[in-house]
């Protein structure tokens, strides 16, 4: 089991394109809300990246992807960039995800739901372009968003991610990241078509009260005309004991990014599965 000091900084290996990320995503139904953030460190260069999407009420009111950053030197267990601030309250379990800049405020507490997922747990190996240190988890996020002076309670659903490694961002044709939960049950599932080792699947399901690897899953993308982001997905799943889900997603809102020759689609949507649907995380990616 991957112990609580994982998720502090760590030292970094000798190549330049080293880095160490934090990620974290959430979304409440009542206020159509979400949000997601990410601080990635590259001390060999040192620098730093942060990006921030917020969107409220169905809409994007908040965008910003800020590179080449000074490279800070606190560690994970408060760490500022960019206006955007992670703090750890109990390691692996309890977070705080600040962010103010007229006329919003964001101020939450991420609560773990599920124990962590270390991928090195997965059943295939991680492709090499992808730090290969790396592990996830799912929680419930509650607390504060104030817009131009109107206040909303947040309570809703999270996502998160810590990597670090070798990462060639350029190094996939592709990938698809899908997260979402449905009652006690969770997904985390990533397929990579990766230029040297081509097509591979990865995650786990959080079901029965614990993790589970998945076995196999088949992601198949629907793009509507020259969409550079697909607005459909159908998933299938078999986890490592056998069970089998099937759950298809529509993308509502997507914010592309550009790394260089990569675009990422962050994206909000719904999953539906038995006769359910619930808000949920995509992420598509790709070499230009």
């Amino acid at each position: 089991m991957i112990s609580a000091t994982a998720d502090l900084r760590h030292q970094p290996t000798s190549e330049e394109n080293y880095s160490e990320s934090k990620w974290f995503s959430f979304y409440d139904a009542k206020h159509d809300f979400w949000v997601s953030s990410r601080i990635g460190l590259e001390p060999n260069r040192k620098k730093a990246n942060r990006w921030l999407i917020i969107a409220l009420d169905g809409k994007i009111i908040y965008h910003d992807l800020a590179t080449n950053l000074d490279l800070p030197q606190e560690d994970w267990d408060k760490i500022t960039l960019g206006g955007l601030q992670f703090r750890t309250i109990e390691p692996m379990v309890r977070y705080g995800i600040k962010f103010g800049i007229d006329p919003i405020m964001l101020d939450v507490t991420w609560q773990a739901s599920t124990p962590v997922f270390d991928y090195k747990d997965c059943l295939a190996p991680l492709p090499p372009s992808l730090a290969a240190m790396h592990y996830e988890q799912s929680g419930h996020v509650r607390g504060a968003l104030s817009v131009a002076g109107k206040s909303y309670a947040i309570d809703g659903t999270g996502h998160r991610d810590h990597s670090w490694g070798v990462r060639h961002w350029e190094g996939f044709r592709s990938w698809t990241a899908l997260m979402g939960h449905f009652g006690h049950f969770y997904f985390h599932v990533e397929q990579f078509d990766e230029k040297t080792t081509g097509i591979t699947r990865h995650g786990f399901v959080f079901v029965d009260g614990g993790n589970v690897s998945i076995k196999n899953a088949k992601i198949e993308p629907a793009f509507s005309g020259e969409a550079a982001f697909p607005r459909q997905f159908s998933l299938e799943i078999e986890d490592a004991i056998g069970n089998k889900y099937s759950i298809d997603g529509e993308v509502r809102l997507t914010c592309p990014l550009t790394f260089g020759n990569c675009m990422v689609g962050e994206s909000f949507g719904t999953f539906s599965f038995s006769g359910q649907t619930n808000p949920g995380i995509i992420e598509y990616g790709f070499t230009r």
